[in-house]
């Protein structure tokens, strides 16, 4: 399974200069072999997002069983 879940939290306390909110996910980083915290601002999700348009070769397909465990909304 290569599907995860990306989390948007809200800064419901936040500093005037800070932003509305951040995208938190858990991965497993398999080269280093641990899992690890990623916090994604909105604006380096904005980068992210467009360095996958330009590199659709380089993209994983949800397999079968991806997409039935998100329909089902189990994850």
């Amino acid at each position: 399974m290569k599907l995860g879940k990306l989390n948007y939290i809200f800064n419901l306390d936040k500093h005037h200069a800070a932003n509305k909110g951040y995208y938190r996910v858990l991965v497993f980083d398999s080269v280093e072999r641990r899992y690890e915290n990623l916090v994604i601002t909105d604006s380096e999700m904005k980068k992210i997002r467009e360095r996958a348009n330009k590199n659709p070769e380089d993209l994983v397909a949800p397999s079968w069983f991806d997409q039935l465990i998100a329909t089902l909304r189990l994850f």
